[in-house]
């Protein structure tokens, strides 16, 4: 019974956390236009079912074709070990035969006393191999050797002592087996009899009346069986490779039997697609196949046409009839969305549309009917020009508060990042001094009553700045202040040198010891008040220095709400609002060699302080 309880909480729990998760899921959607939400139906009903449909479909096609590939590279390589194997196998055989046959071992252990009694033992052995010569298309010839030196070396006989120093010899007399296949580059001293050489070696030791060496060896017809590798490989390349060699290829670059054998490090591994080991009759040999090109392109394109078709009847069909829905629904909200927008403004027309019957038609209906009520309950006589001239005048101050408290801290963020990298670098007494002068930044800027100070203060405060800067980098890192004695009354907006400044300690002194120098100047020619702070630094090229100077030349409030930069574009905003939209910035600049910013303010639209001498 408890079990039965237990299990019938867990089934509710799960029920309250899936219309948990559903109803949150609802809310996240409650904040997704129409259209969006249009969009996630028909990817997550549309196009993700067609999508995985069709790519099982294709992948099952690939998966076939694959498979269907793979079998007929097994069938290749099947084949052509069945041809190198039927030709081991019939040496081997044949060996067989020879190795138990008493003729044979007779043969090679009598001692002739004559040439005559040779050469009759010698054709009586040999006429009797019937099975040589039905094996003769992969046997291309068999030799008979003995350590009997009463017999005479010619036709398939040959005494060992003649064949001590062949590679063929030495390699098997080094294995000191009873039977090995060997592979071997027969060279002498006319190169046209120069081949490759595949060779079954066997002792002949199964009977004998003396105790002398006897061995057969059978060459096999190389030619044969690399024309039937050629054959079994239809449109592969094979490599049949023994130990560290090539032995058989239909490669084109292989330069045929004449010629020694390939190397197994020449072979491309990348592009091989099978490989596989085989053992036949104590021969090892290992087979490669590459080129093989499977008929996975040409099954897509024979399918391509109905896949796509398909495809865009399945995707194309439901996203027109969701577009439908979708613009009938939206358009007119957006109508309706812009109209009410219009009601912020003050302006009450009407909407000129009854289209639609349904909801939103309705929708529609009811808004004429509000807006048209509205207008006749507002009487636009009462509203006086000081009206709108005192909420033009707060909006203006609301937007330089604005710009005020965004430029403040930035301002003290970047002051307490130096001191945060001078307290890593140096020690703790260094530090004490970093936050005095920070400390007496921060009480200049506490003692502003407005947002307008002297062009003397926002020096002083620039200078305290570039002090701290310059304790940051060191001797490196210079700056003069030069201001005219007439410009020290003249007020300007607050921290507008110290933002230039910064940006040349930031961007303009942009290298890894940030060296070079920075020069403030302030003087009065041609009724303009002229500033200038100019830096030694990176500069810039002529495209950028363009559209920079565009940019603060017609910056404006909106322009700040869309720039994630509050620095240059902020003061100059400041400056037109202070000092008339008449102030020019002009931009002097030149890579790796520095830049200057000129500020030109007439001199009627600034005003002057009367307590500063």
């Amino acid at each position: 019974m408890k079990v039965g309880k237990a299990e019938k909480r867990n089934k509710k729990n799960a029920i309250k956390k899936i219309q948990m998760y559903w109803v949150k899921l609802q809310n996240k959607l409650n904040y997704k236009t129409i259209r969006t939400k249009t969009i996630y139906l028909y990817l997550f009903c549309v196009m993700v079912p067609v999508l995985v449909t069709n790519i099982i479909v294709v992948g099952n096609l690939l998966k076939a074709s694959r498979d269907e590939a793979d079998e007929t590279m097994n069938n290749i390589v099947e084949a052509v070990s069945q041809d190198i194997t039927a030709a081991l196998e019939s040496a081997t055989y044949i060996s067989m035969d020879l190795y138990t046959n008493d003729a044979i071992c007779k043969f090679l252990d009598t001692y002739y006393t004559s040439r005559p009694d040779f050469y009759q033992a010698y054709n009586g052995v040999f006429e009797n191999y019937v099975f040589y010569a039905s094996s003769r298309h992969l046997i291309s010839f068999l030799t008979l050797y003995s350590d009997n030196s009463r017999m005479l070396s010619g036709g398939r006989y040959y005494r060992i002592d003649s064949v001590l120093l062949e590679d063929w010899y030495q390699k098997f007399h080094e294995e000191d087996k009873d039977l090995m296949f060997l592979t071997y580059y027969y060279s002498t001293n006319i190169s046209s009899n120069n081949q490759r050489m595949i060779s079954l070696v066997r002792k002949l030791d199964f009977t004998g009346i003396r105790q002398i060496e006897k061995l057969v060896k059978l060459d096999l017809n190389y030619s044969k069986i690399n024309k039937n590798v050629k054959s079994s490989a239809l449109d592969t390349i094979i490599y049949v490779c023994h130990k560290d060699t090539v032995i058989f290829t239909n490669d084109p670059k292989d330069k045929g039997i004449k010629s020694e054998y390939g190397a197994i490090n020449d072979i491309d591994k990348n592009d091989i697609q099978l490989h596989k080991s085989i053992t036949a009759y104590g021969f090892d040999y290992d087979i490669y196949l590459k080129g093989y090109k499977s008929n996975h392109g040409l099954m897509l394109r024979e399918k391509f046409g109905i896949i796509a078709l398909l495809f865009l009847a399945d995707a194309f069909i439901p996203a027109i009839m969701l577009t439908l829905f979708s613009n009938s629904i939206t358009t007119r909200i957006l109508i309706l969305g812009k109209y009410i927008k219009k009601l912020k403004e003050e302006e009450f027309d009407p909407i000129p549309t009854s289209e639609g019957t349904d909801e939103i038609g309705e929708l529609l209906q009811d808004y004429n009917l509000m807006a048209d009520r509205m207008k006749h309950l507002i009487e636009y006589e009462y509203k006086s020009r000081l009206e709108q001239q005192e909420l033009h005048l707060a909006r203006q101050q609301a937007e330089l508060l604005a710009l005020y408290s965004q430029i403040n801290p930035h301002f003290m963020f970047n002051v307490l990042e130096n001191i945060r990298m001078r307290s890593v670098i140096k020690g703790e007494r260094e530090t004490a001094h970093m936050i005095k002068g920070l400390a007496r930044l921060m009480r200049k800027s506490a003692d502003w009553g407005s947002d307008l100070i002297t062009i003397a203060q926002e020096t002083e405060f620039t200078e305290d700045y570039l002090n701290l800067q310059k304790y940051r980098f060191g001797d490196k890192f210079n700056f003069k202040i030069r201001v005219s004695k007439d410009c020290r009354s003249y007020m300007i907006p607050s921290l507008v040198l110290t933002t230039f400044a910064e940006n040349c300690c930031v961007h303009g002194l942009n290298r890894e010891d940030h060296a070079g120098s920075i020069f403030i100047s302030a003087y009065e020619e041609s009724a303009n008040l002229y500033i200038e702070i100019e830096d030694t630094g990176i500069g810039m090229c002529a495209d950028k220095v363009m559209e920079l100077e565009e940019l603060l030349n017609r910056a404006d409030i909106n322009d700040l709400q869309r720039t994630a930069s509050l620095g240059m574009l902020n003061a100059c905003i400041r400056l037109k609002k202070y000092c008339g939209y008449q102030t020019k910035i002009m931009i002097e600049s030149e890579e790796q060699v520095g830049t200057c910013i000129i500020i030109v303010i007439p001199i009627h639209n600034v005003i002057k302080d009367g307590n500063v001498s």
